[in-house]
């Protein structure tokens, strides 16, 4: 036993440099198949040099005497071979778990795996060359999809099982497969178009391509007509899931290409998707590229080919909206409706074309009915608040919002038109709390930054305001209402010649501005140059015939000129367009000092 044990002692380097060898050979033994030469040749060298590691660090020599001590064999080796141990065992598990992760990452092209169609004589009929040809010519222009042949069938006693896994080894995202038969004269065929990673919005495919068998004829299989439609069916498929996919993360460009190359490959109706699917996606893809006109042609094929989709009257009113052509617009809302009654997305869009159209009665009921079909709908609750706030009932509108932000905390734009609803009811500390969490959530909105600045200047903190102001203004060069809330910030402090610079590029910017002119002619009054305040005050009143505020100015800058009849013709004009108590009251004191009764 003794002696046994002295042997194995002696032998032990070796033993561990074998075991580590055999261990590395295992690995690669188990990854062999998908690694390649280059690594196995790597990893078989990393075990020889681990060997050699292990006996240069634990060899001993053998003891001089019986019973003597042994040494290390190489000392002088020992530190660095134990250090080259420790490391190539690092870097070799490294390695593995490196190449498991890359192996479990979702591939980066688009594999699609194709099984021999079962059936008789294969060379003869050569339904799965067909097919995989006319899917290597749909897809060659794009290098993210790979078509990948089995090189078997999977038959129906296999069964979609089979086929998943089959695919999931080739990291495939989709697996064809099917048979066919001969009964005579007719041709049973099945056909799967199986997806084993679907697009987030991918549509819901038919029957057609989950199995059901289909009856052809036997001249349609030996003129080739069945290869030919089988081939161009799915290749359209294909192209439609890979469009998908590009539609998925919002890649317009790749959308459209797909889904155009898809639309090119047959002209027969496609019954597990409908072609109508496919234009209705690529019209969408469309609008976010702002491409209108070819968004709005997609649609119309969408409807001439389903013409009951109402999704497809729901997307063209869309289009028409962002076009400014409301009526038609809310003509293609109300078919969407009149098709699906329950959309809740058709009676919200339909409520903002109302609302653009200024019909704010007509808005909230649509909003309403939308909420009604879909109460977590927080887009409809932010469209109603503005509508109530549009028709001045703040309550309701911050009540909106409120509901909005609890049901999207994140959402920005309804934190910045809370805040405008909480200024206008003269809030201003909570308008400001509003628009700095829209600022916090949304660093870039230049409008969050004007109405900040708004509610800074009214607050009295201009410095402030002037900040916000400053912000918006780089954030957006052409914010015109920036430039005159700045102005206005400017012209609070006294520094009217900064406050007139700001109104003359609001007015540059929008040349229709009224509140710009009239606030431009307070400046040029402030500085006594009347005639030029006068001037501006007209440009304002030719804009907006019913700016009682306008009036007003001009009114007291013609009595500081001393044209008394003018002053006199304004302030009655005030008091018949204006229902303001403060604004009415300055017009009666001012005709009564000039002696009106």
């Amino acid at each position: 036993m003794n002696k046994l044990r002295e042997i194995l002692r002696e032998a032990l380097p070796e033993i561990i440099g074998g075991l580590v060898v055999a261990a590395v050979l295992a690995i690669v033994a188990a990854l062999r198949a998908s690694i390649g030469i280059v690594w196995t040749a790597v990893l078989i060298v990393a075990g020889v040099v681990c060997a050699g590691c292990v006996y240069l660090a634990f060899k001993r020599t053998s003891p001089r005497r019986r019973g003597g001590r042994r040494t290390w064999k190489y000392p002088r080796w020992r530190r660095l071979a134990l250090a080259g141990l420790v490391l190539i065992f690092a870097l070799t598990l490294g390695g593995v778990g490196y190449y498991l992760y890359q192996r479990g990452q979702p591939p980066r092209k688009v594999i699609i795996l194709v099984a021999d169609f079962d059936g008789p004589e294969p060379q003869k009929y050569r339904v799965t060359e067909t097919v995989l040809a006319r899917l290597r010519a749909a897809t060659e222009p794009y290098d993210d999809v790979e078509i990948r042949p089995l090189r078997r069938a999977i038959t129906e006693a296999d069964g979609s099982a089979v086929a998943r896994a089959e695919g999931q080894k080739c990291k495939a995202s989709i697996v064809i497969w099917g048979w066919y038969g001969l009964a005579g004269e007719t041709v049973p065929l099945s056909v799967h178009f199986e997806l084993l990673r679907s697009p987030e919005h991918m549509p819901e495919l038919g029957s057609e391509v989950k199995g059901q068998v289909r009856t052809m004829t036997m001249a349609e299989l030996t003129s080739f007509t069945l290869q030919t439609r089988l081939s161009a069916e799915m290749a359209y498929l294909s192209l439609v899931t890979v469009g998908m996919t590009r539609y998925t993360v919002e890649d317009w460009g790749g959308t459209v290409a797909y889904f155009s190359d898809a639309l090119s490959q047959t002209e027969q109706r496609v019954s597990a998707l409908d072609q109508g699917v496919a234009f209705l996606y690529r019209g969408t893809a469309y609008i976010y590229k702002g491409d209108f006109d070819h968004a709005i042609a997609d649609y119309d094929e969408a409807i001439a080919l389903k013409p009951d989709y109402a999704e497809a009257y729901t997307s063209r009113g869309a289009a028409y909206a962002v076009e400014g052509d409301l009526d038609h617009a809310i003509a293609d809302y109300d078919q969407a409706i009149a098709l699906k009654p329950d959309d809740a997305r058709a009676y919200n869009n339909r409520g903002v074309a109302y609302a653009d159209k200024g019909d704010m009665n007509h808005a909230i009921a649509d909003f309403d009915q939308a909420i009604a079909l879909k109460p977590d709908y927080a887009l409809a609750y932010y469209n109603r608040g503005l509508a109530y706030h549009y028709k001045g009932d703040l309550e309701h509108a911050i009540a909106d919002f409120d509901q909005a932000i609890a049901l999207r905390p994140d959402y920005a734009e309804v934190y910045a038109s809370r805040g405008i609803a909480y200024a206008d009811k003269g809030d201003l500390a909570r308008a400001i709390a509003d628009l700095d969490q829209a600022i916090t959530l949304q660093p870039d909105d230049a409008e969050a930054y004007n109405n900040r600045g708004a509610a800074y200047a009214g607050k009295g903190d201009l410095d402030h305001a002037i900040a916000d102001l400053d912000q918006a203004i780089a954030l957006q060069h052409d914010l015109a209402e920036a430039y005159n809330n700045r102005g206005i910030a400017y012209a609070d402090k006294g520094d009217l010649d900064r406050a007139i610079a700001d109104y003359d590029q609001a007015i540059a910017l929008k040349p229709d501005y009224a509140r710009a002119y009239n606030n431009r002619g307070l400046a040029y009054a402030d500085k006594g140059d009347l005639a030029q305040a006068i001037a501006d005050y007209d440009q304002a009143i030719a804009l907006k015939s019913d700016y009682a505020l306008a009036y007003c100015n001009r009114a007291n800058a013609y009595v500081r000129a001393g044209e008394k009849d003018k002053a006199i013709a304004d302030f009655k004009k005030v008091l018949d367009l204006s229902s303001d108590p403060d604004l009415r009251q300055q017009a009666e004191e001012q005709l009564q000092a000039l002696g009106v009764r």
